[in-house]
């Protein structure tokens, strides 16, 4: 029974995390241990946890896609344990969807946040994203994770 709420507790934390994201330019740790507990929960609340082992592979894979990306210094930190932890959550069946929003949502909306950035951006600015020359990959993750949970 918990286990059809686990989405909708995990899009919430999506959205505080864009949120904070935002603002603040940073993802707290705790936000970011939120989607292991979840999944935690999921497995412990199923009927049959062994059908979450693909998503645990898929887990483990974005997050090692993510430690590369870190490496690179194309992401940060905060980003790398939330895309791995809404890969936990992301039904295997609707990875493809994920990683299509994703890349969609960097190529689409990140060059939308820099045209709005330019158009009312500056630096005394309350908002990170409009003060400072930041992309926030809670972005693209939540698109992803909001459209791989709810798709179809």
């Amino acid at each position: 029974m918990i286990t059809q709420y686990i989405p909708y507790a995990m899009a919430a934390v999506l959205i505080v995390a864009l949120m904070i994201d935002l603002r603040t330019a940073r993802m707290p740790n705790w936000l970011t241990l939120l989607p292991v507990v979840l999944f935690i929960v999921q497995l412990a609340t199923a009927p049959e946890p062994s059908v979450y082992g693909w998503q645990l592979l898929q887990g483990g894979l974005v997050f090692l896609a993510g430690i590369a990306l870190f490496a690179a210094g194309g992401i940060g930190a905060g980003a790398v344990k939330l895309m791995a932890g809404t890969a936990l959550i992301v039904p295997t069946s609707q990875g493809t969807v994920a990683v299509l929003g994703f890349l969609g949502s960097v190529f689409v909306l990140f060059p939308l946040m820099i045209m709005i950035r330019k158009a009312v951006g500056s630096e005394d600015s309350q908002w990170a994203v409009l003060a400072r020359q930041i992309l926030p990959m809670s972005l693209p993750i939540a698109v992803a994770g909001l459209l791989g949970m709810f798709w179809g």
